[in-house]
């Protein structure tokens, strides 16, 4: 075994990421991102371990939650991505116990070409494990103790000293994820007193009252697939290829035809040239190659990670093609990935945004995410980043009567899943958790119009 110090005598996290190339950079970001969602802890860290399999890469990701146990403490895997899926919350061990144990309780990562012939490993019978032999055990510390351990596992290639750091730098994002989680179980305990008024800038006008809802990611919909389809998620026969295919298919025709309808209706509203720009985004819907591709994803091992699979390749090529490859193509390749992401959802049944909704958003608003939230009748939207007054999202928004708010400071810090958000574009505001008399006012202000 050896036993890697992450304090000295390596190259920094940095280092190793450069090395790597900018893809390693993005799924950094990416984690990061995907840990401060107000999502319930098993999904975010499923998703999560599903993007650092990609990352090193692995066939076997998982994480072990430490938590109290019949027999004292005791790890628990919590999340997985390679196993069978019945392996979630039935594999458990002692602080100690295992490979994984050792490393929770010396706080120290532990690289294994031959796992089964360490003597602190502990074999499991069903995982087929054996298969795996190359193990690479993170501690994931929060505070001055392991709050879980990120384990790694590959059939060959031992994981060398950069990789080592790669990975102690990916389990931050764990660590991040901890510690969400624990400070939304405070408040819960406290709920009454966890309240907040959050400035930003009205970027579309209105008044809306909805609880908080967040787009999914396409980790976190593969994560929904795969306990959708328990044990039979590790055999991609004949029959579930046929039935993933018509799920992706309809998803399609029924995102197609809702965004269609709805940018019709809307657009007589519409500056001519905002109708122009939006033209563009008929050509992903009748695009019979790009539905061909999605339903091609079907084949792979999860549906929502080949959409995902589609969605970049597509946009690889719109920058392959283009003379300029700037604000336009980005904005075009932004726009594809939110439409097939919301293929994904529906094809999984993650029907979003949905209706009554305040749809939160960290960075980008486009067109596409706009016209899925009204044709859904979500409430509000609530962005974190800065966003363009003359976007034609905005422009979409204002025409659909669907309150927008951007630069909203401490969104997902206070917002979460749960709470209730009420949004007044016209003063730039996003109250979390507003006082019976302040939902008496708006209610009121409501029957008044």
């Amino acid at each position: 075994m050896r036993i890697h110090d992450t304090a000295a005598g390596i190259p920094s996290p940095g280092l190793a990421l450069d090395e790597r190339g900018d893809a390693r950079v993005d799924v950094v970001l990416r984690l990061i991102d995907e840990a401060s969602r107000p999502r319930p802890l098993p999904e975010v860290l499923a998703a999560l371990c599903a993007d650092v399999s990609i990352a090193m890469p692995a066939e076997i990701v998982s994480f072990y939650l430490r938590e109290r146990g019949g027999e004292g403490e005791e790890l628990r895997m919590i999340a997985n991505v390679g196993f069978p899926a019945g392996a979630v919350n039935k594999v458990r061990l002692r602080i100690g116990e295992g490979v994984t144990g050792h490393v929770a309780e010396s706080l120290r990562p532990a690289s294994l070409r031959l796992a089964g012939e360490d003597a602190h490993y502990k074999h499991f019978p069903g995982l087929g494990e054996e298969n795996f032999p190359v193990f690479l055990a993170i501690p994931v510390l929060v505070g001055r103790r392991a709050e879980g351990v990120l384990v790694l596992q590959r059939k060959d290639a031992a994981f060398d000293d950069p990789e080592v750091v790669l990975a102690t730098a990916l389990a931050t994002s764990f660590a991040y994820a901890l510690e969400r989680a624990r400070d939304r179980r405070s408040d819960t305990e406290a709920e009454t007193a966890r309240v907040a008024l959050l400035p930003g800038v009205g970027l579309a006008p209105g008044d809306a009252l909805g609880r908080v809802e967040t787009l999914p990611t396409f980790e976190g919909l593969a994560a929904l697939e795969r306990a959708e389809l328990g044990d039979e998620a590790d055999a991609v026969t004949a029959a579930l290829i046929d039935a993933r295919r018509e799920r992706i298919e309809a998803a399609h025709a029924a995102l197609v035809r809702d965004l269609s309808k709805t940018r019709r209706r809307l657009a007589s509203d519409l500056p001519q040239a905002i109708q122009s720009q939006l033209a563009g985004l008929a050509l992903f819907e009748e695009d019979g190659r790009l539905l061909e591709s999605l339903g091609a994803s079907a084949s792979g091992g999860n549906l929502p990670l080949g959409v995902r699979k589609v969605a970049r390749e597509y946009a690889q090529a719109l920058y392959r093609r283009g003379a300029d490859p700037g604000a336009w193509l980005a904005g075009r390749a932004e726009e594809l990935e939110d439409f097939c992401l919301l293929v994904a959802a529906r094809a999984v049944g993650a029907r979003v945004p949905s209706g009554n909704a305040v749809l939160l958003l960290p960075e980008r608003l486009s067109s596409t995410v706009v016209i899925a939230a009204i044709a859904q009748r979500a409430a509000a939207v609530a962005v974190a980043n800065v966003v363009d007054a003359s976007s034609p999202a905005i422009a979409l928004a204002r025409v659909g009567a669907l309150p927008v708010v951007g630069d909203v400071g401490g969104l997902f810090a206070w917002a979460r899943a749960g709470d209730v958000l009420l949004v007044e574009a016209e003063s730039g505001t996003v109250r979390v958790n507003p006082s019976p008399t302040q939902i008496a006012r708006f209610r009121q202000r409501e029957r008044e119009k």
